[in-house]
């Protein structure tokens, strides 16, 4: 009896072990399918991402033309036709995840919009309000909730002067170096004549 508990304890505990085996290796198989989705996704996303940055030129394009109409073009049969293009456009580029990143002043709730380096790339600034937004030189975009492309603007600061405009640049000459150059030149042309004068003397003695 003793043999034969034993031998039932021993099958009993390699039972324990298999049946742990096959639990660890079905987690790893669902770990690994997790996985292979997330790269799908991922995969389709990367795509994505890189035929709508391909895309949004053109957008910017259209706008364009469209912002750059006069009144009177409004009403005409290629303004209407390219206004829906791009509406539908747009539309279909909403569905994939692509959303426009807030930077437009004429939209704001009167605060203007906040500059945030997430989200904008500030490629002037202007005098005005700290920090906020005062005009959109390109748009911006978020796919999926991450940065597309971000919002190209002009930001404004209080403390703009003409001081820094009047910087010189490495190697450019500032009007006070210009005068003492001046300064320096007349000095050595009357050093230069004295000498000669001193040295006809010494000839004619």
């Amino acid at each position: 009896m003793t043999k034969k508990a034993d031998k039932v304890q021993e099958l009993e505990i390699k039972v324990n072990e298999l049946e742990a085996q096959l639990k660890r290796a079905v987690a790893d198989y669902h770990n690994l399918e997790k996985r292979v989705q997330e790269g799908r996704s991922e995969l389709t996303r990367w795509g994505t991402g890189e035929l709508l940055v391909k895309i949004l030129p053109v957008l910017d394009h259209l706008d364009k033309a469209l912002a750059g109409a006069a009144g009177d073009e409004k009403q005409n049969g290629w303004y209407q036709g390219v206004e829906l293009a791009v509406k539908e456009l747009q539309s279909v580029l909403q569905s994939e995840g692509l959303s426009q990143i807030a930077a437009d002043p004429s939209t704001s709730s009167g605060q203007g919009v906040q500059f945030d380096p997430n989200l904008h790339e500030a490629v002037d600034t202007r005098e005005g309000d700290d920090n906020i937004i005062l005009e959109v030189v390109r748009k911006g975009y978020t796919l999926n909730g991450k940065v597309l492309r971000p919002a190209a603007v002009v930001v404004g600061r209080s403390n703009v002067t003409l001081g820094s405009e009047a910087t010189p640049k490495a190697g450019e000459a500032t009007p006070e170096s210009e005068d003492s150059g001046q300064a320096r030149l007349v000095s050595d042309e009357s050093e230069r004549a004295r000498m000669t004068e001193e040295e006809k003397g010494e000839m004619s003695s």
